[in-house]
């Protein structure tokens, strides 16, 4: 057993035991953290793999309906890449589009691009609106939190 698997284990056992909501946070937080760095590790891997598709915030451009399912099979074919880090591109997929900065540059009529930036379809009014709509609502959450 690795010594952060002990320490987690340790971890969640105190916030069964403890009831203050102190401890809770203080654990919370340290589990989101470790979230976040897993999902920004994966979003690099994904920048170095794929750097037409996935860029820096400045530079994003909305992805390929459908997208996910390429990366599984392209990631499959990737035989240099360690599972894991496969498996954490995947899901940091998902991280990457949900992004306030991403969701900027989901606007009507602009290309959406595939996992080697090629333009492939166009972003809708309906798609638009829904991304502005997840753009104010992570917003306003940041400022309430």
């Amino acid at each position: 057993m690795s010594n952060s698997s002990l320490k987690e284990q340790l971890e969640a056992a105190a916030f069964k035991l403890v009831g203050t909501s102190e401890k809770k946070k203080t654990i919370l937080k340290k589990q989101k953290s470790a979230m976040l760095d897993y999902f920004q590790y994966g979003v690099e891997l994904l920048k170095a793999h794929f750097p037409c598709c996935f860029k820096d915030p400045n530079e994003i451009q909305p992805l390929k309906v459908g997208i996910k399912q390429d990366l599984v099979k392209r990631l499959g074919g990737l035989e240099d890449v360690v599972i894991n880090d496969k498996a954490c591109m995947i899901k940091s997929l998902n991280y990457y589009v949900n992004t306030i900065a991403y969701h900027k540059r989901v606007l009507v009529g602009t290309a959406r691009v595939d996992l080697d930036g090629n333009a492939v379809g166009m972003v809708t009014a309906e798609e638009a609106l829904y991304a502005e709509q997840r753009r104010q609502h992570k917003q306003q959450s940041k400022v309430s939190a």
